[in-house]
This record gives C-alpha cells, sequence and structure tokens, in this order.
C-alpha cells in the first residue's frame, strides 16, 4: 500500500464566500478506510468528513443528511465541532494538529482521532444507504492530506474497545442521523 500525500489550499483575498466541496474520486461502500488532515499555518477554518457523490457545489459539509464531518475554526478563537444534516456539537479540548480520519463501512462508523495521540475526537454511527468519498472545505489557508494509510494499531485497538462499550458510550459518541 503506497501512502499519498497532497496539499490543498485557498489562494486569494479573505472573503465570506465558501469554496466549493472537495469531494474524493474513490468512492468507498465497504471496508475500512484511514487517512490524515493537517492544516496549513495559514489555514483559518476547515471541514473534513465524509459524502455522498451527490453532494451539491453549493452545499456545506455537515448542512445535509448526506455529509458528516468535524469542522474547525481558527478566526478570532478556535472552536471545533462534528457536524450532520444541519446539526452541530461543540468538541471539548485543544484542536490536534493533525486529524486521522477512520470510515469504517461496515460497522456503520466515521471515527475522527487525534493522529498523534489517537485519542478518539468523535465517532458517527451511521446506515450509509450508498457508497461515501471523502470530502473537504477549506474557507481560508490550506490542507495537507495523507491517503492510502494503514488504520493505526492504536486506533484498531481503541475501536475494538470502543464496540465493546458500544452501549455506554453511544450517547457522548454519536448524534442522530
Amino acid at each position: 500500500m503506497q501512502v499519498v500525500k497532497f496539499s490543498l489550499s485557498v489562494k486569494g483575498s479573505i472573503s465570506l464566500r465558501v469554496c466549493p466541496p472537495l469531494l474524493g474520486d474513490t468512492s468507498m461502500d465497504c471496508g475500512q478506510h484511514y487517512w490524515e488532515v493537517k492544516a496549513l499555518k495559514d489555514c483559518k477554518s476547515y471541514s473534513v468528513g465524509v459524502s455522498y457523490r451527490n453532494l451539491g457545489k453549493f452545499d456545506q459539509l455537515g448542512k445535509t443528511n448526506t455529509t458528516w464531518c468535524i469542522h474547525i475554526n481558527n478566526w478570532l478563537q478556535t472552536s471545533f465541532a462534528a457536524k450532520h444534516n444541519n446539526k452541530a456539537k461543540s468538541l471539548d479540548g485543544t484542536v490536534p494538529g493533525r486529524i486521522g480520519v477512520l470510515c469504517d463501512l461496515d460497522s456503520g462508523q466515521l471515527s475522527f482521532y487525534n493522529a498523534e495521540t489517537k485519542q478518539l475526537i468523535h465517532t458517527f454511527k451511521a446506515k450509509f444507504s450508498q457508497p461515501v468519498v471523502p470530502a473537504f472545505m477549506v474557507w481560508c489557508g490550506g490542507l495537507s492530506l495523507s491517503t492510502g494509510m494503514q488504520v493505526p494499531s492504536a486506533v484498531k485497538s481503541f475501536q475494538k474497545t470502543e464496540n465493546g462499550l458500544e452501549g455506554s458510550n453511544s450517547i457522548l459518541n454519536s448524534m442522530a442521523q
């Protein structure tokens, strides 16, 4: 398996206009898929997650029932939230330098991790009714992406523990679909 790294960025003057969502070109319909995202120094606001392929070019991640994401805002003060179906859940803690995304289609989970500490940030539990693609939005600045990665062993073991305790953690780690 080859790890592929690339960057994407939005250049130009700062405006209130939102860039269109950027969708991955490879659909995922089964198995586990893991990638990592790092905000570049100049990045002010971004979202990372998954979407069905039919997302409109003016739709925002997390605002539809076909997208699931983590949104990071670094404008005046730093905040981050899990978003789906126009609902947001504020997330506690410090925004990590790198975010790991694990899309486990077989168990219906999309999990976000601190890629440095492998600590779970948030998990969506969903019944994906069609294939999903990685999805990104950048308001100002850029992201560095690493794809084609194996699921880190610490994340695998955490996921097994999480699945075993699913009943007690489901309220904390999921949002209504």
